[in-house]
């Protein structure tokens, strides 16, 4: 088992390091398209002088149509009993899911990242806080921060994880005790004005960082803080054993990883969804830019003889008014203004333009009316479309269920080890009931399982549409009418006032059935009012349309 070493360290985090140099251009791209700002480097392009540059919103609507169709529902998770039977699950999975929830707005932008890019992660850390609730935060981390071990084949496997961030000069100091540092600017990814170029605010307290890369070593258990700017040397700042466990005593990374695509051959690299796309919306904002400056260029413009008009008439020509009148001496009026040839636009380019749009849409795999488009398609092709997106919506939406799980394991034993340290007795409200936390009950490994199990907007839709569609033989096979809409109620998330009112519905309806029949058959008549009318599949579905 070979140990990690500052050496070793600093020869990863370089590979690493060229490995993302060579992404950054792409990158770049990706994350301009995403924010509509696709001309921001016209030469970049090939744009040359265009008077005007179309940007188009296409990159953004994509990926928030995903965004929107994975995350309609807060995150949550399910705690199923480990092997031990140890530990308070209920208290365990109440703390998890209050995490989540509240953690939702970084969970969506790690998704976010990881539709732009090839891949995204999250890292919990623990701080000091009073509120057991609030004693683990997390961060979306992009993909060039997190150094990761390339040659693994999953996750679990990696002899190593890294974190490479900035880290204020004074706050170094603090943590790592008072070592000399030599500051640097804090470099962003895609920040290229002030490579290679002096920083003259770097004096300034403010302006003054370390690069530091925090690595987990998961053969020998151990971590490392190691930064180029430390005046001491090629040496750790500091290590120690990883200090986070899971109920088995084995070491947790506190970074989660958040992939919607692999690539097969390399599963621990991504493949951003964006780069199926980006070709087609280069072309369109391409093919919009040209076409506007071509409005601009065919207007009316006029060859005039010098001298032929004075100032006064001349303001008059360029007006622009409609049935303008502009008298001249000259009795050959063409000697004088000559109207010049409009530019047309090529109608080749409208086609070429719908040709774009149709590749740009087989590179998405949203179905149009899910994205909010216009279609002619019929109630069936709209199925069948649906049906499509779900499918695919829902491989995304299980990468997605893992990483929440994930994140809800690594938060306990994050948790558990705070209260170990701390010796805290804090108070829960487990369903209404107060719960008192001790380490003990954050002790197992339980079997995480998210929530929502890749339901989507679409699949959730097509569920609703089953249930209904499946009452007649529900019926048939003898489910009491009563049951059948109670979980109809249930599983269409309608409130509980909707079956009392369907039940009043009901009892009127027979009440008037027993009314009609005592008048129409008198000698049957008080044997046919004390029974139940059968609510058939007609009168169910009614039912539900009308309340």
């Amino acid at each position: 088992m070979s140990k990690m070493t500052p050496q070793v360290l600093k020869m990863t985090v370089d590979v690493h390091e060229k490995y993302w140099r060579d992404q950054r251009k792409f990158l770049y791209n990706y994350k301009q398209a995403y924010e509509t700002d696709f001309w921001e480097d016209s030469e970049t392009y090939g744009l040359g002088d265009y008077g005007i540059t179309i940007q188009t919103s296409d990159a953004y609507g994509y990926i928030e149509s995903y965004i929107a169709s994975l995350f309609s529902r807060n995150p949550g998770v399910v705690f199923k009993d480990g092997l031990r039977k140890r530990g308070n699950k209920e208290i365990a999975e109440h703390l998890a899911n209050d995490f989540l929830i509240r953690q939702r707005t970084v969970i969506e932008n790690a998704s976010r990242m990881a539709l732009i890019y090839p891949m995204a992660f999250a890292k919990l850390m623990p701080r000091d806080s009073e509120d057991i609730y609030r004693r683990v935060d997390m961060f979306a981390l992009p993909p060039w921060e997190v150094v990761i071990d390339r040659q693994a084949r999953r996750w679990q496997d990696c002899r190593y994880v890294g974190h490479k961030y900035y880290l204020p000069v004074l706050e170094a100091k603090q943590l790592f005790g008072n070592k000399q540092f030599d500051a640097c600017r804090k470099m962003e990814y895609f920040d290229r004005e002030y490579n290679n170029q002096e920083d003259p605010n770097v004096d300034a307290e403010m302006f003054k960082f370390i690069e530091v890369v925090e690595m987990y070593d998961m053969q020998n258990g151990t971590m490392h803080f190691w930064s180029p700017n430390w005046q001491g040397g090629d040496k750790f700042l500091m290590s120690s054993e990883i200090p986070f466990e899971n109920a088995s005593r084995e070491p947790v990374i506190p970074i989660v990883p958040l992939y919607f695509n692999r690539i097969p051959d390399n599963p621990l690299d991504g493949y951003s969804a964006m780069k199926r796309i980006y070709d087609q919306i280069y072309e369109s904002n391409l093919i919009r830019t040209f076409q506007a400056n071509a409005v601009r260029k065919a207007s009316r413009q006029y060859l005039i003889r010098k001298g032929a008009l004075d100032e006064e008439q001349m303001a008059q020509l360029a007006s622009g008014v409609d049935g303008l009148f502009v008298e001249v001496d000259d009795e050959n009026i063409n000697n004088c203004v000559v109207p010049l040839p409009q530019n047309q636009t090529p109608p080749e380019l409208e086609m070429y333009y719908r040709q774009v749009q149709q590749d740009k849409d087989k590179g998405n795999i949203l179905a149009p009316f899910t994205r909010g488009e216009a279609t002619r398609s019929t109630a069936t092709e709209i199925a069948a479309l649906a049906s499509y997106s779900s499918n695919e919506i829902g491989q995304l939406a299980r990468e997605r269920d893992m990483m929440i799980e994930q994140l809800a394991t690594t938060y306990i034993a994050i948790l558990r080890l705070y209260i170990e340290e701390e010796g805290t007795k804090d108070v829960v409200y487990v369903d209404g009931k107060p719960e008192v936390v001790i380490p003990a009950d954050l002790n197992e490994n339980w079997v995480c399982y998210a929530q929502d199990q890749a339901m989507t907007p679409i699949s959730e839709s097509i569920r609703k549409r089953e249930y209904i569609q499946s009452i007649p033989v529900l019926q048939q096979l003898g489910v009491p009418p009563d049951t059948l809409l109670k979980e109809l109620v249930r599983a269409l998330g309608l409130p509980e006032a909707f079956f009392e009112e369907a039940q009043k519905a009901k009892e009127a309806a027979t009440k008037a059935a027993a009314e009609q029949a005592s008048q129409a058959v008198p000698p049957d008549a008080a044997s046919l009012a004390n029974e139940s009318i059968p609510m058939g599949p007609n009168n169910l579905q009614s039912i539900i349309k009308s309340v």
